[in-house]
């Protein structure tokens, strides 16, 4: 019996001449979970936590906020398991539920101001001084403060589609199926937000073009 990797992530199993698609591990573990095996879901959950909360807090950034969602959205997606397709990409789809719960949640929320990235609570860099290139350090660190801060100035749509692309390195394809958007409209959303980040960005870091 031989294993040979096809187009598109599957597998195939030979098997006395015939060959044989190897099972998806995230359907069988969504039809474990589907059947009640709480360690199955325990490990959807493991797998996709950190992916839900950085959607979250990015759209929120408030720790506490995005902790709350985070358990909400896998509230939502125990409860709708037997929505799932089987065999189709389990992160997408998961990706759509937090997505809706985030959107939902910020909608509730206003017209409350939007919490910044880099307030008077935030601890200072701290650079061991074994650094070999301190100031190189500094200037990576402080490139990345800004960039954070021009993204939580982003519309809504605009922070969350820069997050699913440069955070959780979606393809497109993959954001389109997550948004329910078409493949069109997520490619001039991400260009349009890339645009605005870099207008926002130019007077800090100076104009690349």
């Amino acid at each position: 019996m031989a294993t040979k990797p096809q187009a598109g992530g599957r597998c195939m199993i030979e098997q006395k001449g015939d060959a044989v698609e190897c099972p998806d591990p995230c359907t069988e573990l969504v039809r474990a979970a589907r059947a009640g095996d709480e360690a199955a879901f325990a490990r959807i959950v493991g797998e996709h936590q950190r992916a839900v909360f950085a959607i979250a807090y990015r759209m929120t950034y408030d720790a506490a906020a995005a902790e709350d969602l985070t358990q909400e959205v896998f509230l939502r997606v125990w409860r709708k398991l037997d929505t799932f397709r089987l065999g189709e990409p389990l992160k997408p789809w998961l990706l759509r539920i937090a997505t809706r719960v985030c959107i939902n949640a910020l909608k509730k929320r206003r017209p409350a101001p939007m919490a910044t990235v880099g307030d008077e609570e935030t601890e200072p860099l701290e650079v061991p001084s074994t650094q070999p290139d301190v100031s190189e350090t500094v200037a990576q660190a402080e490139a990345a403060a800004h960039l954070e801060r021009a993204i939580a100035e982003l519309p809504d749509d605009y922070r969350l589609i820069v997050t699913l692309r440069h955070v959780e390195e979606l393809s497109y394809e993959e954001i389109a199926a997550a948004l329910e958007l078409p493949l069109g409209t997520v490619k001039v959303r991400l260009f349009r937000a890339r645009e605005r980040l870099r207008r926002l960005l130019a007077p800090i870091l100076g104009d690349q073009r």
